[in-house]
């Protein structure tokens, strides 16, 4: 999956120029030019940073910038030359660092790398990949060839038991304990059946001949890459 940055700049000259330059260094990118937008685009698609100039409308980047961290976004505060006001403001409600416009394309580039790698640090732990199946412990979601996969709340807690059980089955008692908080239920076993079914039917391409989810007779289900 591609890191992904949100620019939220309301000229539209340094929009497009950020936009090329790091589309071409690898990352995906969505801006917009009001903090408004930009927080229910940062609800909604999840950046691994955001890029923010904090002459705003809608919502100024001042206000905005506690939000995005609120939602644990690492934010790189943006600020004309001659504003370090700006810059302490951002910084103090909680920016990870700043960069004064004019800003020099590869020391922008530079200090995103570093941020990534310091944030994502934590995040490799959060990150379970089994053949082409990712589990986003963080963010609480599926891939699959870099695709989500959508799945409710009980589907995602039974994926990310066996992700963490990763190749080594888990049995319904055990499903039925930590997904539904229940020892003892009279369908509790068809319950965790009929949800295995489901998710086969979301992952696999043939369910009948699954290769992610898999059941080992006597001993429970696992995940794996077969």
């Amino acid at each position: 999956m591609k890191t992904k940055i949100l620019i939220v700049d309301d000229e539209q000259d340094i929009q497009d120029v950020l936009r090329f330059v790091l589309e071409d260094a690898g990352y995906e990118v969505e801006s917009t030019g009001r903090g408004d937008e930009a927080l229910a685009l940062a609800k909604a698609h999840q950046p691994d940073l955001v890029i923010l100039d904090i002459g705003l409308p809608g919502l100024s980047g001042l206000d905005l910038c506690p939000l995005l961290v609120d939602l644990s976004i690492p934010v790189i505060v943006l600020s004309s030359h001659d504003r370090d006001d700006q810059i302490i403001e951002g910084l103090e409600v909680g920016a990870e660092d700043y960069v004064s416009k004019p800003f020099n394309l590869k020391e922008l580039l530079l200090r995103i790398e570093k941020i990534i790698r310091r944030t994502r640090g934590g995040e490799a732990a959060q990150l379970i990949t089994i053949g082409s199946l990712v589990v986003d412990l963080r963010r609480q979601q599926l891939f699959i060839d870099g695709v989500e996969i959508n799945l409710t709340p009980t589907e995602y807690k039974i994926i990310e038991i066996l992700a963490k059980h990763a190749h080594t089955p888990v049995s319904s008692e055990t499903l039925l304990q930590q997904v539904w908080n229940a020892d003892e239920w009279i369908q509790g076993t068809e319950m965790v059946k009929v949800n295995i079914s489901r998710l086969r039917k979301k992952i696999e391409a043939d369910p009948a001949n699954p290769r992610y989810l898999l059941n080992r007779w006597g001993y429970g289900y696992l995940l794996t890459n077969s």
